[in-house]
């Protein structure tokens, strides 16, 4: 997930940045402190990859538009992208989520996720290695916690993360109350009433409008109302 490297970037380059100067500031500035220019090309390519660094690509906007009213929802913020954009991360996700709290979660499940996803896609040695990077994205981002032997963790989510997974869910077609239930509020650990109950506290944090009568939710986004027309 990248999320040190993530972080230092956001910090370093203004938010109205072009895709170039998040190009400039890894690869002149060296924002990352990488010691090669080998280095630094790779670290701008794999965030390119997780999370686009383009302010004209909506998720991105989106992620940096939050991050700037809480800094501290970043690991949170960026899982929910990553998950999105990026396929291998998103295979591991099932051997992760579904494990009970204080659980082992082993690399190798990783590894057979990968597997069966990807069937014949990989080597064993490949699969491995996307494998231990994947569990590395999983603990940074608070699901995982240990450094060597992985341990289901349940997250806590901020008000600003569960705006990020109510928006990302009415995006994409959640509506009424199946919002309460979308993927990126499932991978917030949120079961549909507890989803709905940080909702209503993203409401009184003016993060979101959110009206609940009976069964007929009212959910809208003024604050993110700029990116309302251009994720699918």
């Amino acid at each position: 997930m990248m999320l040190k490297e993530l972080g230092d970037v956001l910090a370093a380059v203004p938010a109205d940045a072009s895709a170039d100067g998040y190009r400039e500031a890894i690869l002149q500035w060296n924002v990352l402190g990488k010691t090669t220019d080998s280095t630094r090309q790779k670290s701008l390519r794999h965030l390119r990859e997780l999370y686009a660094l383009d302010k004209s690509t909506p998720v991105f906007g989106l992620l940096r538009k939050l991050y700037a009213i809480d800094g501290a929802s970043l690991p949170l913020l960026a899982i929910q992208v990553a998950w999105a954009r990026d396929p291998l991360l998103r295979a591991t996700a099932a051997p992760v989520m579904e494990a009970a709290e204080g659980d082992r979660v082993e690399t190798t499940s990783l590894a057979q996720a990968i597997e069966a996803t990807f069937p014949n896609h990989y080597s064993e040695l490949n699969r491995n290695k996307i494998a231990r990077n994947a569990a590395s994205s999983w603990t940074q981002s608070g699901h995982l916690t240990g450094r060597t032997n992985k341990t289901r963790q349940r997250i806590k989510p901020t008000a600003v993360a569960v705006t990020m997974a109510l928006f990302l869910g009415d995006i994409g077609g959640y509506y009424g109350a199946a919002v309460f239930s979308n993927p990126w509020c499932s991978l917030l650990d949120l079961d549909p009433d507890r989803a709905k109950a940080l909702g209503f506290e993203a409401h009184r944090a003016g993060l979101l409008n959110l009206r609940a009568v009976g069964e007929v939710i009212e959910l809208s986004f003024p604050l993110l109302a700029e990116f309302q027309e251009c994720l699918p």
